[in-house]
């Protein structure tokens, strides 16, 4: 048998929600940063939903402990180190559509579609100030686009020159 433990975090407030798979409370993080550091995540899920609010989020962090969530979870699914006597391995990284395109080196393919509103992050209310916005990088260099059909080639021509040179771009196939 393996118990899996999980949590919800909200990148908003950095609170912890709908823990599962125990009903000792002691075995879950007590918030946020917990959930990226001391709990040794073995998955981060970033699930879909406004591509422009979720990096405010995660580029604010915690406002109690001024830490960028970017960094810890850059921290956690990209770093091998130590947590006292015990080695750590990276947590596997999965985004799902906006947590898709925040894994990418460019945020700005949020911008192609016109899906996302941006305007609701304060001082970046247009498109045109998401240009060059540096996500997590983990895939050297590279951009993503998700939800790829064949409705989106004569986009994905012209836009992918508007990237910053030296990077890919994927496109993820929608199913």
């Amino acid at each position: 048998n393996i118990n899996v433990l999980a949590v919800t975090m909200d990148l908003e407030d950095g609170s912890i929600k709908q823990p599962s798979g125990s009903e000792d409370a002691s075995k879950f993080p007590r918030n946020g940063k917990e959930a990226l550091t001391s709990w040794q995540p073995h998955v981060v899920y970033l699930e879909g939903g406004n591509t422009f609010w979720l990096h405010h989020c995660m580029a604010k962090g915690d406002e109690h402990e001024h830490e960028p969530w970017m960094q810890l979870i850059k921290d956690a699914c990209a770093c091998s180190y130590r947590v006292g006597e015990e080695a750590r391995r990276p947590a596997l990284y999965i985004g799902k559509s906006a947590g898709a395109i925040i894994a990418g080196k460019y945020v700005e393919t949020a911008t192609w579609k016109g899906w996302d509103d941006p305007s609701v992050v304060p001082g970046k209310k247009s498109y045109e100030d998401w240009k060059g916005e540096i996500g997590l990088n983990f895939a050297g260099g590279a951009s993503f686009f998700p939800h790829m059909s064949d409705d989106w080639n004569s986009l994905i021509d012209e836009k992918k020159g508007s990237l910053p040179p030296n990077g890919d771009l994927y496109c993820l196939q929608e199913w």
